[in-house]
């Protein structure tokens, strides 16, 4: 469920990603530590992907639903899209 809500949430941001069937899903941002810097000044940890070679990306681990629409908020906010 909270994967699906993830990358649904993904598709209506116009964001890629790559499907997943893990606990975590890859999505493309522009700069991956910006946005990483950003979401933790907001208080929502998520993983910087540069150090894999994808600088552009981050990866967002699914949670409790709560956890995931605070994610995604944040995300949105970061983004310009709140």
């Amino acid at each position: 469920e909270g994967l699906k809500f993830l990358q649904s949430s993904f598709d209506e941001m116009g964001l890629e990603y790559v499907p997943s069937v893990a606990n975590f899903v890859l999505v493309k941002v522009g700069d991956g530590d910006a946005v990483f810097d950003a979401m933790l000044k907001k208080g929502v940890i998520i993983r910087a992907m540069r150090g894999y070679k994808l600088p552009e990306w981050v990866r967002i681990s699914i949670g409790t639903r709560e956890q995931n629409e605070r994610s995604i908020a944040t995300l949105k906010e970061v983004l310009g899209q709140a």
